[in-house]
């Protein structure tokens, strides 16, 4: 390095720059290592410049090898090697540049000869602390690395402060070196020292009461210092969506008794109204448009109002939904919500014979309207040490149902009577139950992983005033695993069931009598099977009961995913389920096939081919879908 160059060599050089005007850095061939030495010895060795017609006399010649045998040496030793030799020579190629080439020889390594490694203080049980020692890079018998050493040391330091040892240090960190045996004895104590706890928050703002804030955070005071629940809370913060800027600092006591960090946290209020439209397009929906306008802080008690519009092409659906949420003053996260929805579809009645996929008969056509009304409490529990949340709702539901069906020209008229019978009604239902909702989701493109679990049971009466007794369960499951940096795993599991009255005539189409089986669940509870994010091969909720939703419903999923190039990965995969009105034929349908993901700044594009195998002729299908399969 030119620092090291002694001063007649430094003269030496200035005397030359006048003939550098056109100059080339003299080009550095080295031989006989391997990473990462050579990496170390390349950036060791200094570059100088030297003019094409410079003349290299022998005297400047030989202060460039020492200086590049000197370099050489000292890139070596972190890595061992005290005894490096470095054959080196100047010589132009045929351009005019000239080549420095370096031979090294890297010598007998320094081995371990003694490793003392300990662990002191109170943090010194932790798991994480315990895996670091049993992984510790160095130990005897291996050759000395300096890089080594000074890794394990930051990573250490690392895990103490996210578990709260603050005040950690290194009572004894020594390396000897014996180089004329070529031995080393390290020596390195890590002194936990106490855990620190959280102290008090102070929020400065005024625009909310204080108790709203106070249920965010996931942890009193008192509890062990965390640097990632601290993340955590910060982001937390951030999704209550009142603040446009948060500002989380640390006031750290660490000679109070026991140590503390203090948190103030600083605010600024998020605008009043805010406005989103976002256009889209899948195989599931087609097209799709939709707008959500939010209306932030309508009093200092934290409510908040949004009302959203949505639109798709596919069986022409339209939804219009507000939702009104309040905070409530209690220790652990909760709010009162009202929801109040409208939504219209327009719907197939289609039959077949022994649920023949193929050849179904379109027998009524018509439109289903929702107008519900839901009242409720939503409990956040934490989970995982507050890491994730779930989110817990009890709720009391009303629905008024309307549907409005015509029969179609393939069947008599005879037969449509009781068709509309069944079909056009209007239904009042009041059902009261409990919802779960827990995401755990991290990291972002491929790196994304987690899990998503939903859960849900309700019921209905005509002891309270429903016009029909009916009750459900249902209980979902999707895991997101990554094995190294290039393989994913995504499982996906559900299952449903509705205890509700089924309704079956029988109709006589083309000279044969099929069945129109029909449940008295509401339409808004029905399930369906089948499309992008279901059963693919198959058309979006293609798979269930004439068209019109089911009772119950099974499937599962397995896929498995290659990252071969940054952002895109190719995938495999095998689903499998039906909706169902009758356990006992529950008929279950595969579908198999091979897609392609994307990974950009808007979410991952899933782009699936999939092959029906319980269709006549195994045909394929193609799902475009954009966003993570764990919502």
């Amino acid at each position: 390095m030119l620092a090291l160059l002694r001063p007649k060599f430094l003269l030496t050089s200035m005397l030359l720059l006048p003939l550098c005007v056109l100059a080339d850095a003299i080009e550095y061939k080295v031989t006989g290592i391997d990473e990462p030495m050579l990496s170390n010895v390349r950036n060791h060795v200094a570059s100088f410049r030297v003019g094409r017609s410079a003349r290299l006399t022998a005297r400047l010649q030989r202060r460039l090898v020492e200086d590049a045998q000197e370099s050489v040496a000292n890139a070596m030793r972190p890595y061992g090697y005290f005894h490096t030799l470095a054959t080196t020579e100047i010589i132009p190629d045929e351009s005019g540049k000239w080549i420095l080439s370096i031979a090294v020889e890297a010598g007998p390594p320094v081995l371990v000869d003694e490793l003392q490694l300990e662990l002191t203080g109170p943090g010194s049980s932790l798991e994480s602390l315990q895996s670091w020692y049993s992984a510790f890079p160095l130990r005897q018998g291996m050759r000395l690395d300096q890089h080594a050493w000074d890794q394990a040391k930051l990573r250490v330091t690392e895990l103490l402060e996210e578990e709260g040892y603050l005040l950690a240090q290194f009572s004894r960190h020594v390396i000897r070196v014996d180089p004329v045996a070529n031995t080393a004895n390290l020596e390195l104590v890590v002194d936990t020292g106490p855990q620190v706890v959280m102290g008090s928050v102070s929020f400065n703002q005024e625009f909310l009461d204080t108790g709203v804030l106070e249920s965010i955070r996931h942890f009193s005071r008192g509890d062990p210092y965390n640097v990632l629940l601290l993340e955590k809370f910060q982001l937390d913060l951030w999704q209550s969506g009142y603040f446009e800027e948060i500002e989380l600092v640390e006031r750290r006591q660490l000679d109070a008794t026991p140590p503390r960090v203090n948190l103030e946290v600083n605010f600024k209020a998020r605008k009043k109204n805010t406005y989103q439209g976002t256009l889209g397009y899948g195989t599931d929906t087609l097209a799709r448009v939709q707008l959500l306008w939010g209306r932030h802080l309508l009093s200092p008690r934290g409510d908040n109002l949004d009302v959203g519009f949505g639109w798709q092409q596919q069986g022409s659906e339209f939804s219009l939904q507000s939702n009104y949420r309040l905070p409530r003053m209690t220790e652990s996260q909760q709010f009162w919500i009202a929801t109040l929805g409208l939504s219209s579809e327009q719907q197939e009645v289609e039959i077949s014979a022994s649920g023949d996929l193929e050849n179904r008969f379109n027998i009524a056509d018509g439109t289903v309207n929702n107008y519900s009304l839901r009242l409720g409490k939503i409990r956040v529990r934490n989970m995982r040490a507050g890491f994730e949340q779930m989110l817990e709702t009890v709720f009391v539901q009303y629905l008024h149902e309307a549907n409005d069906f015509t029969p179609t020209g393939i069947i008599t008229q005879s037969a449509s009577a009781p068709i509309e019978r069944i079909l056009e009604r209007n239904v009042n239902s009041l059902t009261v139950g409990m919802d779960w909702n827990w995401p755990g989701i991290h990291g972002s493109g491929f790196s994304t992983t987690g899990h998503h679990q939903r859960a849900w049971a309700f019921t209905s009466n005509t002891a309270w005033g429903s016009e029909a007794d009916f009750s459900q369960v249902y209980l979902s499951s999707r895991w997101n695993l990554t094995s190294g940096d290039h393989w994913k795993f995504l499982l996906r599991a559900e299952a449903g069931y509705s205890d509700a009255r089924i309704d079956e005539i029988s109709v006589p189409v083309e000279d044969i009598i099929l069945t129109v089986e029909t449940t008295e669940l509401p339409n808004l509870y029905r399930f369906k099977a089948g499309g992008s994010r279901s059963v693919r091969g198959y058309g979006f909720e293609t798979l269930d009961t004439n068209g019109v939703g089911s009772n119950s419903i099974l499937s599962a999923s397995a896929e498995v995913e290659y990252n071969f190039r940054e952002d895109w990965s190719v995938a495999a995969f095998i689903d499998i389920g039906n909706a169902f009105n009758d356990w006992g034929k529950t008929d279950l349908k595969r579908g198999t096939g091979l897609g392609i993901r994307w990974y950009s700044v808007i979410g991952s594009l899933r782009l699936d081919v999939a092959q029906a195998w319980d269709l006549e002729g195994d045909p394929w299908r193609i799902h475009l879908t954009i966003g993570t399969p764990l919502l």
